[in-house]
């Protein structure tokens, strides 16, 4: 019975060093910003319609091509719910509406996932190696991971303001983002 006590107690504290170590991964990277240089691409990610979420996204990659940081923006996202339009045609109306000229866009309108937003967006911009990753802070992780197994270097990522979150939604959607890292440890290593 002791062994077996020893055993679980062990087996706990590397439980809980993982999750630890995993909502560090995740918290580092929202609070950690390189700077910005001059990138291939400017691959903004999707949220659900019609949320601060989506439309602050968007305007924040609209203004690093202002800023002159890539020369094409990507528009990332599928339809999230049935008879809705995708979330990267969403995305570029936002654009249409709040530009002065509309910057070259490229819309990956087929992804439902962090993977498919970098998988599919590869295949758009052939030849690409640098990129700069636009989603919220709890959601760069993630995404940087993602790019840097599909082969992408140097990336820098950006996130707006989330002063659209509330701090007890901020803390939900980074425990959620913890695990949605675990659930992508097989994609991270796979592919």
């Amino acid at each position: 019975m002791k062994k077996l006590l020893k055993i679980l107690k062990y087996l706990a504290y590397t439980v809980i060093s993982f999750l630890l170590i995993d909502l560090a991964v995740v918290v580092f990277f929202s609070v950690y910003r390189p700077p910005i240089q001059k990138a291939d691409a400017i691959v903004v990610l999707g949220a659900a319609i019609n949320t601060p979420a989506l439309y602050n996204r968007t305007l924040e990659g609209l203004e690093l091509y202002n800023q002159g940081k890539a020369n094409v923006l990507v528009l990332t996202g599928g339809v999230d719910y049935p008879k809705s339009i995708p979330e990267a045609v969403y995305m570029q109306n936002v654009i249409r509406q709040n530009a002065s000229t509309v910057p070259p866009l490229i819309l990956e309108k087929n992804a439902n996932s962090t993977y498919g937003n970098i998988v599919n967006s590869k295949v758009l911009i052939p030849g690409a190696k640098s990129l700069i990753i636009v989603s919220d802070d709890f959601h760069l992780a993630r995404a940087v991971l993602m790019a840097k197994r599909e082969g992408f270097g140097p990336i820098y990522w950006s996130s707006p303001n989330p002063f659209y979150y509330t701090k007890p939604e901020l803390a939900f959607y980074f425990m959620r983002e913890m695990f949605a890292m675990i659930d992508y440890i097989p994609k991270f290593i796979f592919g």
